[in-house]
């Protein structure tokens, strides 16, 4: 068998890291069981580590880059923009079924000191203040419903990304989730765009900008 570099190994204890603290909570994380989930001794792990909080640590980097891969989205249209973050985080959460019960649990902030706390408080912020700010930018412009405030229109949405968190623990299916979370854009973005006036030019709905998209590739 093929021995692990050292950045190999790091990467594989992060993400058992991961998983037993996402399916086995804060007080199950030991040295003991980190090792024998990778097939290690508990010594070995910290030949790599210098402590277990540095693996937790290096857990909430983990949880930051996969959450705000290619983040922020780009669009002239705040709600297109919007759609796009919303798109990628529920696709980002159905790919990574640990990161969600991590975020839909307390585990890793109970496993975390108070710096890493701090850190996973302003990934919550960084996605808040992402969308409440697309809101914002649609109400000035014009596009937001008039229904609907951007203080409510930001509930809704990220409300809609955690619902969608607890659909894909219940659906097997990618492809049936994928459809969910496309189907619950659709609705949001009919609920949070303003009516067209008479006289607008006529905008494509982003499902039917997607498929022209698609048709092209």
């Amino acid at each position: 068998m093929q021995q692990k570099t050292m950045s190999e190994r790091q990467t594989q204890i992060v993400d058992a890291a991961m998983r037993i603290i996402a399916t086995k909570g804060a007080r199950r994380f030991t040295a003991q069981l980190l090792g024998a989930e990778i097939g290690v001794t508990p010594g070995a792990i910290y030949r790599h580590f210098e402590s277990m909080e540095a693996i937790v640590d290096a857990v909430v980097a983990r949880v930051g880059a996969i959450l705000f891969e290619r983040f922020p989205p780009e669009a002239a249209d705040p709600i297109e923009r919007l759609g796009i973050f919303f798109r990628r985080r529920t696709s980002t959460i159905l790919a990574n079924p640990h990161l969600s019960r991590m975020l839909l649990s307390d585990h890793l902030s109970q496993a975390a000191g108070p710096s890493q706390a701090e850190r996973l408080e302003e990934f919550k912020r960084r996605s808040q203040t992402f969308v409440l700010g697309c809101l914002r930018e649609a109400a000035q412009s014009g596009v937001l419903s008039a229904e609907i405030s951007p203080e409510a229109g930001a509930v809704i949405v990220l409300g809609s990304v955690l619902s969608l968190s607890h659909a894909s623990a219940r659906i097997a299916s990618k492809a049936r989730t994928e459809r969910l979370a496309d189907e619950v854009w659709v609705a949001l973005e009919r609920a949070l765009r303003a009516p067209r006036r008479s006289g607008d030019a006529r905008r494509p709905s982003s499902r039917r900008r997607n498929r022209r998209a698609n048709k092209k590739e």
